[in-house]
């Protein structure tokens, strides 16, 4: 079965931006999506979150992954640390470095994150040009590593209900294009 894991941020939760959009609209085409609920997301300890992924996200070759910021580079420890290999990742705003800005979050630069260039799925990164939270130099980066496919949007922010972000669907036509890509 089709599934589609998401993984929020920092100081966020799975019922916020478009997390709920998304996952009614993959639900009208049959693949379930889970939103998952980090632990502690206000205060996150790196460990607490690569636990959580690994006792909830089984991955397979019909798997997904969607992380958002924070989210981002919790899935790639989490997928580094464990050798898994999803169909495909969308990264939204995401990063792999210390941010200057958020020091609070540089443990989760130093564990598993550092992975070989070039995963052996197919992933997207997406940032916009006006981030203030996530500079899109930090997901510029992120794509070269991967050798991702980057999609770099005029505006956007950092992709927040607050900033108008209820739904997002550049992320729901990705995910379409991940299962068309693995039917080649």
């Amino acid at each position: 079965m089709k599934k589609v894991y998401i993984v929020h941020g920092y100081t966020a939760s799975a019922d916020k931006h478009w997390f709920p959009w998304l996952e009614q609209k993959l639900a009208e085409i049959n693949i379930k999506a889970i939103r998952l609920n980090m632990p502690n997301s206000d205060n996150p300890h790196c460990d607490q979150w690569l636990s959580y992924l690994e006792n909830n996200v089984q991955i397979d070759d019909n798997t997904i992954v969607i992380g958002h910021s924070l989210g981002c580079i919790a899935l790639l420890n989490f997928l580094a640390k464990n050798y898994e290999t999803p169909l495909g990742a969308i990264f939204v705003s995401g990063f792999y470095q210390p941010i200057n800005t958020l020091p609070e979050l540089t443990q989760f630069s130093n564990l598993y994150a550092i992975l070989p260039p070039c995963m052996p799925f197919k992933s997207y990164v997406i940032a916009s040009f006006d981030d203030s939270i996530v500079p899109h130099t930090y997901s510029d980066e992120l794509a070269k590593h991967l050798k991702a496919d980057y999609i770099r949007l005029p505006t956007g922010g950092h992709f927040l209900d607050r900033e108008g972000i209820t739904e997002f669907p550049l992320v729901f036509e990705l995910i379409q294009k991940l299962l068309e890509y693995r039917k080649k």
